[in-house]
């Protein structure tokens, strides 16, 4: 049904009406993305990204200053989305992701605050279902874009959807793991509720691997894991475990997604393949950097005053050498196209789909 609606609305791409990219849905539970949990953990001051997307909230904002058309990928619980549709009053926002929990919460917001001209739909961002040239704008905040692999496919697809002096702008986490490194050891409470052995692995490649041991709830493992007062607060236990014993006690194994984290000369080399232009790559995550590792009074004052210091931090940007900053965000414009600009048409096309696909 939602697939005959959204086809007579004239706005799905032939090439991608049929695709169901699922992999990040169905994998949901077990990557530990789950919507009202993550809501909560990124509005925590006492989470690194309550931090880092405070300060990326101001640059995008910056950015995408006078757009009309944002496309938001990987919006999660829309918390960009909505910072920008209060502030910028975009004709159209349209933000997607493939957690369907996700959207479920961000469309909450978006009713809590009356949100106008603001769409959330359940898609992936490697096979969009909009119209060329459809958005003035893409933003993507959190480490999406990794999840878009190939990413040279994705950011073909990407370009599609946007119009001719189109802005991108992507907030990512910059990689310092060595490679062939295991990142992490130990067990995860799921989004689901229930405990894994993860072993997370960077390989040569700078891919980032990530296998789960479903652990039987009622056997010795778990039921220890789950007393531990550390898994109990945070839940998560850094705890090296041996495979054979894991093995006599797992119900299920489960491998995540691959993701990839460019560098920064690999992304900048890919969107100037991809035909953007003005290619800027800016360094920040410093107040990220100084929760994790800074001296508690100094913590416990920036909290007393996070707006503030979220504007200091983006006053100071330019001075951080990106190769070196904890995140990284990306400025790019799509070069011009001989396909012309359809502003008022595209606007009412992608409303149509997204009454469509909300259905």
């Amino acid at each position: 049904m939602l697939l005959r609606q959204a086809r007579s609305a004239h706005f799905i791409s032939h090439e991608n009406k049929d695709k169901r990219c699922k992999w990040y849905d169905l994998n949901s539970s077990y990557l530990g993305y789950n919507g009202g949990e993550w809501d909560r953990k990124i509005n925590n001051m006492d989470n690194p990204n309550f931090w880092k997307y405070g300060v990326a909230n101001l640059v995008f904002l910056e950015l995408a200053k006078g757009k009309k058309k944002i496309l938001d990928i990987g919006c999660g619980t829309g918390g960009l989305t909505l910072f920008l549709t209060e502030r910028t009053k975009p004709d159209l926002i349209m933000g997607i992701d493939s957690v369907r929990s996700m959207i479920k919460v961000a469309k909450q917001h978006a009713q809590k605050k009356e949100a106008q001209r603001t769409h959330f739909v359940v898609c992936d961002g490697r096979c969009l279902p909009f119209r060329p040239s459809s958005f003035d704008a893409l933003v993507s905040r959190g480490d999406a874009f990794a999840f878009l692999v190939p990413q040279g496919k994705a950011l073909i697809e990407l370009r599609r959807t946007l119009d001719n002096g189109a802005v991108v702008i992507i907030e990512m986490d910059n990689v310092t793991w060595k490679q062939g490194q295991t990142v992490f050891c130990g067990f995860e409470r799921l989004a689901n509720g229930a405990i894994a052995y993860c072993l997370e692995y960077f390989d040569a490649k700078r891919n980032r691997k990530k296998t789960f041991y479903i652990l039987d709830e009622h056997a010795q493992i778990a039921v220890k894991v789950s007393k531990n007062q550390e898994f109990i607060r945070t839940g998560k236990l850094q705890q090296r475990f041996s495979l054979k014993r894991i093995r006599k006690e797992i119900v299920e194994v489960r491998h995540s997604v691959v993701t990839h984290w460019p560098t920064v000369e690999e992304i900048q080399t890919l969107f100037a393949n991809n035909q953007f232009e003005n290619i800027q790559v800016f360094g920040d995550g410093l107040l990220m950097s100084l929760l994790l590792e800074g001296d508690n009074k100094v913590i416990e004052t920036i909290k007393k005053q996070p707006e503030l210091f979220f504007k200091i931090e983006k006053e100071i940007m330019r001075f951080i050498d990106a190769k070196k900053a904890p995140t990284i965000i990306l400025k790019a414009i799509n070069s011009a196209r001989t396909t012309s600009s359809r502003s008022n048409a595209t606007i009412a096309h992608v409303n149509a789909q997204a009454r469509c696909l909300n259905s």
